[in-house]
């Protein structure tokens, strides 16, 4: 509890601005003079270090259950002992469902194919904007107001485990939903943090409820970036209200920008106040207006995607994708080897019923291009990694094409080895084996867990060629590395928070559901590879450093 109670202490230094200058938040030291937010001294993933949540007792349960105390109550949650505490971290779990027969290749055969970040659902709030519905429970998250120092502290931890390995991250992939609520200066807060710069993660007015530099959720802070190519995929966030109540519409638009709350016939809206010390709860009275929090339409959002700074040109979108609104592409992320990756584009931005906006959707020519690309990547004997926001389990009535046909496509494709998704906020994983008939070994899909739900955590995947018919997937879950005192550790225990009053983990009890996220956390998952993609493989060189060995496992 020791960790706790420190935070608390913190938490409530800040919010009774008590806390002097920036000392215990940040430092300052950046070009443009703003707070550089720091990490800790000793860098960890999850194979040294895990944050797992506490459990409410009985007696806190019936608290929660007569609302003595409710989601929106964060330090009374707090004290009641819920939140996280530090624990052990997890080695590395082995699967070989689709490789019973795997054999360990020669030590100094093996060779990293790729090695990526993975985050997914970074999810950036912008608590103050007028179509906000805070009060619906499900929806409202505790550590909403502090995503941007979150998905900075991910950055920075990502950017100090690319610095520390023998060879830089080959790229970055964002498995969707950037934004929350499909905000035009949400997505610029989740690239500019990305990119590295000055960010202002206030909107509206210029609150400081803590007087000072660097102390609260709305102070200007300096993220270092992470120079890395990146590619992106679309999620329904990113192009609905709210993930999916409605399409992006011009009463919707015209409400976001201005400070009234916006009259959503289906529930109650409310906005959190950015002047306050924990951004309370307001569901009534005006908002400082931001023409800034416009929500994007799909092609904008596109275009804010392939007009954002960094490698490579474009993300891997063109000039008529964006004009078209096509949100699907292929790419040769690894400059002359031959791994392609395919970006699906699962949003539905034209939602006829209320859920339709959150499911995931294909139409039928994206389902054409899907069977074209796979083709053209088994000719050309090259590894394909697959990313789309959601998992063909989690496709709508809507869609023109099912997930199970999705499903069926990437099964019988030989060289596909991995579909990486989002959406679930969650560690997941689910083989998927070979079509029947088929040259195909089979493929693993998982799901990368989100910076803005407990755990909030992000992925390392590194590809490794056993130098024979095999292929090993490295899995790492990253923490971010802030911290106790931090802002981002403070929004991990309100985080935790969340976890406990549920119903958004169906009600499970919080240790079930914890020991459900350890079984997908940190893999090591084998798989054969066909004759004629290990061919390919060696006539190429590859780096013969395994970073999540030589690296992730040492880091301390």
């Amino acid at each position: 509890m020791e960790i706790l109670h420190k935070l608390l202490m913190f938490s409530q230094a800040c919010l009774l601005a008590a806390l002097p200058g920036i000392a215990a938040c940040g430092s300052s030291g950046g070009d443009s003079g703003l707070p550089v937010y720091e990490l800790t001294s000793e860098a960890y993933s999850t194979l040294q270090r895990n944050w797992e949540p506490l459990t409410p007792s009985a007696e806190t349960r019936q608290a929660m259950a007569d609302d003595v105390f409710t989601v929106y109550d964060h330090q009374a949650s707090l004290e009641a002992g819920l939140g996280v505490r530090e624990a052990a971290g997890q080695a590395w779990i082995e699967r070989d469902d689709l490789a019973p027969d795997f054999e360990e290749g020669d030590p100094a055969g093996r060779r990293s194919l790729a090695y990526i970040w993975l985050a997914a659902d970074p999810q950036i709030i912008d608590e103050e904007s007028p179509i906000r519905i805070e009060p619906l429970e499900i929806l409202y998250r505790p550590n909403g107001h502090l995503s941007p120092q979150v998905w900075e502290s991910h950055v920075r931890t990502a950017r100090r485990v690319n610095d520390l390995s023998g060879r830089p991250f080959d790229f970055v992939l964002l498995a969707g939903d950037l934004t929350d609520g499909a905000q035009k200066n949400e997505l610029s807060w989740t690239l500019d943090i990305l990119a590295g710069g000055d960010i202002d993660p206030d909107s509206g007015l210029d609150d400081d409820p803590v007087v000072g530099p660097g102390n609260d959720y709305n102070d200007p802070f300096q993220s270092i970036g992470l120079d890395r190519p990146w590619y992106a995929a679309i999620g329904n966030h990113d192009c609905n209200y709210n993930g999916g109540f409605d399409r992006i519409t011009d009463e919707l638009r015209e409400a976001a920008t201005g400070r009234e709350l916006f009259d959503f016939p289906v529930f109650v809206n409310g906005f959190c106040d950015g002047a306050t010390l924990d951004a309370e709860l307001r569901t009534e009275g005006p908002t400082p207006a931001d023409p800034e929090r416009i929500p994007l339409r799909r092609e904008e959002f596109l275009a804010a995607l392939h007009e954002a700074p960094g490698e490579p040109a474009g993300h891997g979108l063109t000039e008529a994708d964006v004009a078209t609104g096509r949100g699907y592409y292929s790419a040769h992320p690894i400059a002359g080897k031959p791994v392609r990756l395919v970006v699906l584009d699962t949003a539905n931005s034209e939602p006829v019923g209320i859920a339709d906006g959150s499911e995931g959707y294909c139409s039928q020519a994206q389902a054409d291009w899907l069977a074209l690309e796979l083709d053209a990547a088994t000719e050309a004997r090259e590894l394909v990694i697959v990313m789309s926001h959601h998992r063909p389990e989690d496709f709508g009535d809507a869609t023109e094409v099912t997930g199970e046909q999705i499903r069926e496509m990437l099964s019988a494709a030989p060289n596909v080895v991995l579909h990486l998704v989002g959406h679930g906020h969650a560690n997941v994983k689910r083989m998927v084996p070979p079509a029947p008939a088929t040259d195909a070994g089979g493929y693993w899909q998982i799901m990368g867990p989100s910076p803005l739900d407990f755990p909030l955590q992000s992925r390392v995947v590194e590809l490794v060629w056993e130098g024979n018919g095999f292929l090993s997937i490295y899995l790492t879950n990253l923490d971010h590395n802030a911290p106790e005192d931090s802002l981002a550790a403070y929004a991990r225990q309100l985080a935790g928070v969340k976890l406990a009053f549920g119903p958004a983990r169906g009600n499970e009890e919080v240790d079930a559901y914890w020991l459900g996220q350890l079984e997908a956390q940190n893999l090591m998952l084998r798989q054969p590879l066909p004759a004629a993609l290990v061919e390919s493989l060696s006539g190429h060189e590859w780096p013969t450093r395994i970073e999540s060995v030589d690296t992730l496992q040492s880091l301390h």
